[in-house]
């Protein structure tokens, strides 16, 4: 009965709206333009936003405000139309309907308090919607002369941003970082006010935003990260990006030179005057994880106090005019590096320090204007990150994922980022898309005790700590954007106003030094055929353009292993539910979607991105653990560090059960893990199976003829419901659109109804890795 809810919800809600809403004309369409844009900076393409560079947005050793905590908040109706216009349109009105909740003086004293990061509409029966958010804070004196920049983790879907009643700009992206300069908008010495309208666009009333409406967990609203000023001196380096090679890595240092600093005039002391030449030092030194330091987001945390440089390089730039921007590119070789992989996650940390150059008389940088303060002696700012050495391709002999040049099968889970609170009987009560560190750390322990190497982080980016321990205990990491159940009508709206398009080069550039991110997604169980080809390919050169270190994909439905899709990315990704959604016999139905999808993608390797069942009830845990128990070793047959292998990765949907916004069912039971940290038994069957020895299992077991081709399956033999009907709802998403949703989900009054391991090789909760690196070339 469940499993029919399940799948009548998922029709009503995706098919028939998607039907309607392809007839409906006139959707409304925002004009809202993305934010962030590659521009030409001295012959060089830059990623620029809100006038200044993306910066990195790691904890530097630099003054900090942290501004998480409770904020000042008050739920009001929005108008989404007006949010989703230019605001060189639209800001005066949006003002006009503040009415003066964004100026500094405005009484909030009546407002409720929420946590950031946090949510506005916590489940299981939070709305989305609009809400704002205000925090006052104090900024001390010694920031007179500095470039601030006030920066979000993340926020969820538009948000617009005043600092004492000067609007600094807008967002739109629910899980990517933002930043903005402050300048003369900071109040120095004195009382400041943050003023934030937020507005989370409810799902299935618009097309043209991402995700825009069917989607299988929690859309958590709201300041979902956190939020903090960060003081850097007038010329800094705003990112070092680490691009690694095998025996190499390449540090692309970006430095600025802030225009308006805070307080208005910028401090002439220890500014170099532009045109200064300047030294930029790049040590890098061996890291060391331990269980003290492994949850400290500061690089320096990792360093021993002893540590000396393993290597050092530098290089020459010039210091620019105001608000102009220097590169420098240097390059590190090693005769031999401990390189990152999930068996031996080795990091190091790159230190990046700008020194002035003496002149030839050893007096600095040679300023003679009697009337300037002289030039301050040594560094100008030091610029801290962590990074490892790993490379990751397509073989190009056979379809197989290469990890530092060998053959690589990945074990994987997908974890949901949020923590949710359940009764004892496992009633949904509370959630939260901001989970403790620690908290993420014991569900990263739960991945590891099961034999798991490979996380998929949901169908969002990655958290930041999460992203963070995976680097430090050794997961490898498919990270996404949410282009779920996209449409042709979908593809075209976003990417024709640049969303996704932001989307991913947002989450290339935030994590561009975590050598955990192996894969970036582009899609998820989307439909259309040209179009979404179409889609994936420039998406695909719009990863390459920002990063080109992982490798690309889509979670494309199981049922259509010959999907041509994939031609433009790099892996041939599926959602694989035989059994469960379509077809009857998990493991001869999977196989043979396997040989399928290898022959329609023959250079390919593929990945199974999902596979699993849900377990609302004690029943269904014997149905669940036959998934397992026939699904894997179906997908394990093929593995691609075995012989004529292909399959580089098996992915369970999911670690632990996750909350939904698909009416009716609140909590996800897919989970490995019972809710009171129990294995369900597809969970011990996993710790078994994902650290065989081996890994393939006994021959003689198999079905003495899955060597032979069989044709493609048909839609008879389904068990419980009919493929007709599962096609029928592919079909109706592909027209497009979303009235019925609008309806449905505006009107319910709330949510109630690696590498190979042996068997003695388990991962240990923290590792301690040897030194990094043995020196250079």
């Amino acid at each position: 009965m469940r499993r029919r809810r399940r799948l009548a919800v998922i029709i009503l809600v995706a098919g028939l709206a998607s039907l309607l809403a392809g007839c409906v004309p006139g959707l409304t369409v925002g004009t809202l333009p993305p934010t962030l844009a590659l521009e030409d900076v001295g012959g060089v393409r830059v990623a620029m936003q809100n006038g200044i560079p993306v910066p990195d947005f790691g904890r530097q050793a630099r003054p900090r405000i942290n501004l998480d905590g409770e904020w000042r908040t008050e739920a009001v109706a929005l108008d989404a139309d007006l949010t989703m216009t230019d605001r060189s349109a639209s800001l005066d009105d949006i003002e006009a309907e503040a009415d003066g909740r964004q100026l500094p003086d405005h009484d909030d004293a009546s407002w409720s308090t929420t946590l950031v990061p946090g949510t506005s509409n916590p489940p299981p029966d939070g709305e989305e919607g609009g809400m704002w958010y205000r925090r006052t804070f104090r900024v001390p004196g010694g920031w007179d002369g500095r470039a601030v920049t006030l920066r979000f983790e993340s926020a969820n879907y538009v948000v617009d941003v005043w600092l004492n009643g000067t609007w600094l700009g807008y967002h739109e992206g629910g899980s990517t970082p933002f930043a903005f300069d402050v300048g003369e908008a900071l109040r120095v010495g004195g009382e400041n006010t943050i003023a934030v309208r937020t507005h989370t666009i409810p799902l299935g009333t618009r097309q043209d935003v991402v995700p825009w409406g069917l989607i299988d967990w929690w859309n958590y609203g709201g300041l979902t990260g956190s939020v903090w000023l960060e003081a850097a001196p007038a010329f800094h380096v705003t990112r070092a990006d680490v691009i690694p090679h095998l025996d190499a890595v390449e540090v692309e240092v970006l430095t600025r030179r802030a225009g308006i600093l805070a307080g208005g005039e910028e401090s002439r002391v220890g500014v170099p005057e532009p045109g200064t030449p300047l030294r930029v030092v790049a040590d890098v030194l061996p890291a060391t994880v331990t269980p003290e330091n492994v949850l400290n987001p500061d690089p320096r945390a990792l360093v021993e106090a002893d540590a000396e440089p393993i290597t050092t390089v530098d290089g020459e730039l010039s210091a620019p005019d105001p608000g102009g921007l220097a590169r420098s590119q240097l390059s590190v070789t090693f005769r031999s590096a401990d390189l990152w992989s999930p068996a031996s996650p080795a990091l190091y940390v790159l230190r990046v320090t700008i020194e002035r150059l003496p002149d030839q008389d050893g007096e600095g940088d040679g300023a003679a204007d009697p009337d300037e303060p002289p030039p301050v002696a040594g560094s100008v700012d030091t610029f801290w990150t962590t990074f490892g050495i790993r490379h990751v391709a397509v073989d190009p002999l056979r379809p197989r994922v290469l990890l530092n040049g060998e053959a690589t099968f990945f074990r994987g889970v997908g974890i949901h980022p949020e923590e949710i609170t359940r009764t004892a009987d496992g009633e949904l009560i509370d959630g939260t898309p901001a989970p403790p560190p620690e908290a993420i750390l014991a569900k990263l322990q739960q991945a590891s005790d099961i034999g798991a190497d490979l996380i998929r982080t949901g169908h969002l980016p990655g958290d930041p700590a999460m992203l963070m321990l995976a680097d430090r205990l050794g997961f490898a990491v498919w990270e996404e954007i949410p282009m779920y159940h996209a449409t042709p009508l979908i593809f075209d709206q976003t990417l024709s106003r640049g969303i996704p398009q932001q989307m991913l080069r947002e989450m290339a550039l935030r994590d561009m030094n975590r050598p955990s991110v192996l894969f970036h997604g582009l899609a998820n169980e989307s439909t259309g055929g040209q179009e979404r080809a179409d889609a994936l390919a420039a998406l695909h050169e719009v990863d390459r353009e920002i990063d080109g270190t992982r490798l690309t994909g889509q979670a494309a439905y199981g049922w259509q292993p010959t999907d041509p899709t994939h031609a433009p990315l790099d892996v041939a990704g599926f959602t694989f539910y035989h059994g469960v959604f379509y077809g009857s016999d998990p493991g001869p139905d999977t196989r043979r979607a396997l040989r399928l999808a290898h022959e329609a993608h023959p250079d390919k390797p593929v990945m199974i991105l999902e596979f699993g069942r849900w377990a609302d009830f004690a029943f269904d845990e014997e149905r669940q653990a036959v998934i397992f128990e026939e699904t894997y070793p179906a997908i394990e047959q093929f593995r691609a560090d075995e012989p004529s292998g292909f399959v580089s990765g098996a992915t369970w949907w999911t670690l632990r059960d996750f909350a939904t916004q698909l009416g009716g069912i609140e909590v996800e039971h897919f989970g490995l893990y019972r809710h009171d940290g129990s294995l369900r038994p597809a969970g011990v069957l996993a710790r078994a199976a994902f650290d065989a020895a081996g890994g393939r299992g006994d021959q003689q077991n198999l079905e003495p003829d899955i060597d032979r081709p069989r044709p493609a399956p048909t839609p008879t033999g389904l068990g419980d419901w009919s493929l007709v009907v599962y096609v029928a709802y592919a079909l109706a998403v592909s027209i497009g659109g979303m009235a019925v949703v609008l309806f449905l989900l505006t009107h319910r009054g709330g949510r109630a109804t690696g590498q190979r391991r042996g068997p003695t090789m388990r991962r240990p909760p923290i590792r301690r890795p040897r030194r990094a690196g043995r020196g250079p070339a």
